[in-house]
């Protein structure tokens, strides 16, 4: 064993003590990728206490076509890098360390992910020192939850070891998944998306909680038998991003049916970008009772100067129940926009008929609005016709 090694492992046995954790038995040396007794058959070794292996899979994109709102101008789908981390804690404080990462990359027909592992603390330095090259490129990393999360352990860890690291552009999936589908799963957690949108079915795994007890007991033992789970669960969690970054495009392009998307909150997002389809899915939102599409429809007509449409909205609202912005929107339209005082008023004091339960301060616009309205009628000069 090279000194180098020696005294890492030296550091590591203090550390531990610190930590209270009992050294019945001496830790394990090191040794070669391969051997039966690390448990790491198929890993390369690329460092003293750093391994490497590159899976492939078929690709989870339909196309080469990659829709604008998710791929920044210029990139194509070589470009992607999906990207998960485990850690030995969930927290994400300064003594949450990554051991094991995993990258995807679609080459061709193939999801080609390499998963880096650290197989002990004193090799964190080599560790990261693997992944930069991969973490410095100018392509676009999607994660899932990474945003919170792991770029900001990277970041961390990257810093306490004196190295420089940037994610230069990172794609979130966990606010597309909250976006359209948060009103039809209990949770928008990764393992809820892949089974009832991506109709994946892990089969034996880990759940995230346990992984850095795995990884410690994997420390003080020299092998865990659940550590391969924990590898598992990190490529599946890379497969799963790929794949969810594949639906989300077929959706956006049109490719596929929004299966039980929020079609208000797509509808609203696109619109928003200046896409009549975004129109569209809002119509068809609202046609099918989804009072939320209403509201929405009738703002994006506003927001567009379409007012007749938009007053068709709120008419269309006022004949399932009483609404207070549909009401007060017409009152606008009708004062503002069709120049009918009157109208306006009848308004007004339809919302005043419902009795509804208003704060302090929609009471005193309303009142306002109704004492406007009054003196402009009583203003307005009286035709008596000749005599």
């Amino acid at each position: 064993m090279s000194d180098s090694l020696q005294a890492r492992l030296k550091l590591l046995r203090e550390a531990m003590r610190r930590r209270g954790f009992e050294e019945s038995r001496p830790l394990p040396e090191p040794q070669r990728a391969g051997s039966a007794e690390t448990g790491l058959e198929g890993w390369e070794r690329i460092g003293e206490l750093t391994y490497a292996r590159t899976l492939r899979f078929a690709s989870p994109l339909a196309g080469p076509e990659l829709s604008p709102l998710l791929m920044p101008p210029g990139l194509s789908p070589g470009d992607l890098v999906f990207l998960d981390t485990e850690t030995t804690g969930l927290s994400g404080g300064a003594g949450t360390l990554v051991f094991l990462i995993g990258l995807g990359r679609l080459e061709g027909p193939e999801l080609a992910v390499r998963q880096v592992f650290l197989a002990d603390f004193p090799g964190e330095p080599e560790f990261l020192e693997q992944v930069r090259p991969a973490l410095e490129t100018d392509g676009l990393f999607v994660s899932y939850n990474g945003r919170a999360f792991d770029s900001h352990v990277l970041r961390t860890r990257f810093l306490l070891n004196r190295l420089a690291f940037e994610l230069r552009r990172h794609d979130d999936l966990l606010y597309w998944a909250r976006r359209l589908w948060r009103r039809a799963l209990a949770d928008c957690s990764l393992p809820s998306v892949e089974r009832e949108i991506l109709g994946v079915e892990r089969g034996e795994d880990v759940p995230g909680w346990e992984v850095p007890g795995i990884y410690l007991e994997y420390l003080r033992q020299g092998w865990s038998p659940r550590l391969p789970l924990v590898w598992a669960h990190n490529l599946q969690d890379v497969r799963s991003l790929a794949g969810l970054y594949g639906r989300l495009n077929d959706i956006l392009l049109e490719r596929e049916e929004p299966r039980r998307a929020d079609l208000t909150a797509l509808g609203s997002y696109l619109a928003a970008q200046g896409l009549t389809r975004g129109l569209e899915l809002l119509e068809r939102s609202f046609a099918g009772g989804d009072a939320a599409a209403g509201r929405t429809l009738g703002w994006h007509y506003k927001r567009l100067g379409r007012w007749e449409e938009a007053a068709e909205v709120w008419q269309l609202m006022l004949e399932r129940g009483p609404s207070l912005l549909a009401a007060v929107e017409l009152a606008k339209y009708s004062e503002h926009r069709l120049k009918d005082a009157a109208r306006a008023l009848a308004w007004v004091e339809q919302i005043e008929s419902w009795n509804l339960p208003l704060d302090a301060e929609t009471r005193r616009e309303l009142a306002a609005r109704q004492a406007r309205l009054r003196n402009r009628l009583a203003r307005r000069p009286v035709n008596r016709g000749s005599s």
